[in-house]
Protein backbone atom coordinates (compact mmCIF):
# COMPACT_ATOMS: atom_id res chain seq x y z
CA UNK A 1 0.00 0.00 0.00
CA UNK A 2 3.05 2.51 0.80
CA UNK A 3 4.96 1.93 -2.11
CA UNK A 4 1.61 2.36 -4.74
CA UNK A 5 1.26 5.95 -2.75
CA UNK A 6 4.84 6.65 -3.08
CA UNK A 7 4.61 5.43 -6.75
CA UNK A 8 1.60 7.79 -7.72
CA UNK A 9 3.76 10.49 -5.98
CA UNK A 10 6.44 9.99 -8.65
CA UNK A 11 4.12 9.83 -11.27
CA UNK A 12 2.49 13.35 -10.35
CA UNK A 13 5.84 14.99 -10.07
CA UNK A 14 7.23 13.46 -13.27
CA UNK A 15 3.91 14.13 -15.12
CA UNK A 16 3.15 17.70 -13.37
CA UNK A 17 6.70 18.94 -11.82
CA UNK A 18 6.67 21.20 -9.27
CA UNK A 19 8.90 24.74 -10.26
CA UNK A 20 9.76 23.65 -13.55
CA UNK A 21 11.38 26.42 -15.76
CA UNK A 22 14.32 28.94 -15.25
CA UNK A 23 14.88 31.58 -13.74
CA UNK A 24 15.90 35.13 -14.95
CA UNK A 25 19.18 36.65 -13.05
CA UNK A 26 19.70 33.56 -10.76
CA UNK A 27 22.51 33.46 -8.21
CA UNK A 28 23.04 29.47 -8.84
CA UNK A 29 22.60 28.39 -12.64
CA UNK A 30 24.17 24.56 -13.16
CA UNK A 31 23.53 21.87 -14.96
CA UNK A 32 24.65 18.69 -14.58
CA UNK A 33 24.18 15.16 -16.50
CA UNK A 34 24.09 11.55 -15.61
CA UNK A 35 26.53 9.89 -17.75
CA UNK A 36 24.87 6.24 -17.01
CA UNK A 37 21.68 7.02 -18.97
CA UNK A 38 21.89 10.38 -20.27
CA UNK A 39 19.59 12.24 -17.96
CA UNK A 40 20.13 16.12 -17.43
CA UNK A 41 18.94 18.87 -14.96
CA UNK A 42 19.75 22.22 -15.19
CA UNK A 43 19.13 24.12 -11.49
CA UNK A 44 18.82 27.79 -11.12
CA UNK A 45 18.26 29.35 -7.82
CA UNK A 46 17.59 33.04 -6.39
CA UNK A 47 19.31 34.09 -3.13
CA UNK A 48 17.99 36.29 -0.54
CA UNK A 49 20.43 36.86 2.30
CA UNK A 50 22.41 33.47 1.54
CA UNK A 51 18.53 31.79 1.74
CA UNK A 52 16.71 29.93 -1.54
CA UNK A 53 14.36 33.05 -2.01
CA UNK A 54 12.95 30.59 -5.52
CA UNK A 55 14.29 27.65 -7.45
CA UNK A 56 13.34 26.11 -10.72
CA UNK A 57 14.67 23.08 -12.96
CA UNK A 58 14.71 21.74 -16.21
CA UNK A 59 15.62 19.02 -17.53
CA UNK A 60 15.72 15.72 -19.50
CA UNK A 61 15.45 11.95 -18.43
CA UNK A 62 14.07 9.08 -16.53
CA UNK A 63 10.53 9.64 -14.53
CA UNK A 64 12.95 9.09 -11.37
CA UNK A 65 15.01 12.33 -12.08
CA UNK A 66 12.07 14.38 -12.97
CA UNK A 67 10.36 13.54 -10.30
CA UNK A 68 13.16 13.66 -7.59
CA UNK A 69 14.10 17.12 -9.26
CA UNK A 70 10.27 18.28 -8.45
CA UNK A 71 10.11 17.06 -4.92
CA UNK A 72 13.64 17.84 -3.86
CA UNK A 73 12.93 21.90 -5.46
CA UNK A 74 9.79 21.76 -3.08
CA UNK A 75 11.75 20.75 0.15
CA UNK A 76 14.59 23.15 -0.56
CA UNK A 77 12.61 26.29 -0.45
CA UNK A 78 13.61 28.87 2.13
CA UNK A 79 16.29 26.75 3.09
CA UNK A 80 20.16 28.22 4.03
CA UNK A 81 23.34 27.63 1.80
CA UNK A 82 24.61 25.75 5.57
CA UNK A 83 21.53 23.42 5.57
CA UNK A 84 21.74 22.54 1.74
CA UNK A 85 25.41 21.94 2.19
CA UNK A 86 24.74 19.40 4.81
CA UNK A 87 22.07 17.60 2.56
CA UNK A 88 22.48 14.29 2.49
CA UNK A 89 22.34 11.73 -0.14
CA UNK A 90 19.83 9.32 1.87
CA UNK A 91 17.26 12.66 2.00
CA UNK A 92 16.87 12.49 -1.40
CA UNK A 93 16.43 8.88 -1.46
CA UNK A 94 13.92 9.30 1.12
CA UNK A 95 11.76 11.86 -0.75
CA UNK A 96 11.67 9.13 -3.02
CA UNK A 97 10.17 6.52 -1.09
CA UNK A 98 10.78 3.19 -2.80
CA UNK A 99 13.53 1.10 -3.06
CA UNK A 100 15.60 1.67 -5.74
CA UNK A 101 18.44 -0.03 -7.45
CA UNK A 102 21.24 1.45 -7.69
CA UNK A 103 21.39 3.15 -11.22
CA UNK A 104 18.05 3.97 -10.54
CA UNK A 105 19.23 5.67 -7.24
CA UNK A 106 21.68 7.39 -9.73
CA UNK A 107 18.99 8.99 -11.47
CA UNK A 108 17.60 9.94 -8.21
CA UNK A 109 20.81 11.60 -6.93
CA UNK A 110 21.43 14.24 -10.20
CA UNK A 111 19.56 16.54 -8.44
CA UNK A 112 21.82 16.71 -5.20
CA UNK A 113 25.05 16.65 -7.69
CA UNK A 114 23.80 19.15 -9.52
CA UNK A 115 23.13 21.13 -6.03
CA UNK A 116 26.45 20.47 -4.85
CA UNK A 117 28.33 21.68 -8.02
CA UNK A 118 26.15 24.62 -7.86
CA UNK A 119 27.31 25.27 -4.18
CA UNK A 120 30.60 25.04 -5.11
CA UNK A 121 30.46 27.26 -8.02
CA UNK A 122 29.35 30.15 -5.78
Amino acid sequence: MQDTLYRDIILEHWQHPKNYGVLKNPDIDVEENNPYCGDIIRLTIKLEKDKIKKVAFTGEGCAISKASASLFTEEIKNKTLTELKKIKSQEILDLIGVPLSPTRAKCALLIHQVLQKGLKLY
